[in-house]
């Protein structure tokens, strides 16, 4: 009889912090279903000054959005007129995680993270993403 040999691989989000200096960085939605892979930490990206969401530069930037489009873009009256926004949703709980102002993924010159939306450890809600009273 022939002799099987064979091994396993056992990963999960707490070995990420094994690695510090990895070139890519994981992240979760809060119902814990995989979202994120990206070149740069989410706290090191700019911020947008109307609703504090991280901004993903789609020409600087390497990364994948496991997300799904909502069916209807989303007009909000800002300070200096209206925004049409193009929402991303988890596939599994339907929280809303990005956005972007034009149809098309990835087409325009960016996309937003919604700030609270996305942790690194699966299974544990990041600071600031409930308000506190």
């Amino acid at each position: 009889m022939p002799k099987i040999v064979s091994s396993s691989t056992v990963s999960s989000s707490e070995q990420v912090h094994a690695y510090p200096e990895q070139h890519l960085h994981v992240y979760y939605c809060l119902c814990s279903e995989f979202i994120l892979v990206i070149d740069a930490r989410l706290e090191k990206l700019p911020r947008r000054k109307t609703d504090n969401a991280y901004i993903v530069s789609n020409g600087k930037r390497v990364y994948k959005l496991n997300a799904v489009e909502a069916t209807n873009p989303v007009i909000l009256k800002r300070s200096d007129g209206y925004e049409k926004q193009y929402r991303l949703h988890c596939p599994r709980c339907n929280l809303f995680l990005a956005y972007e102002v034009t149809e098309e993924r990835k087409k325009g010159p960016h996309t937003y993270i919604v700030e609270g939306s996305l942790t690194e450890n699966q299974g544990v809600v990041p600071h600031g993403a409930i308000p506190e009273d």
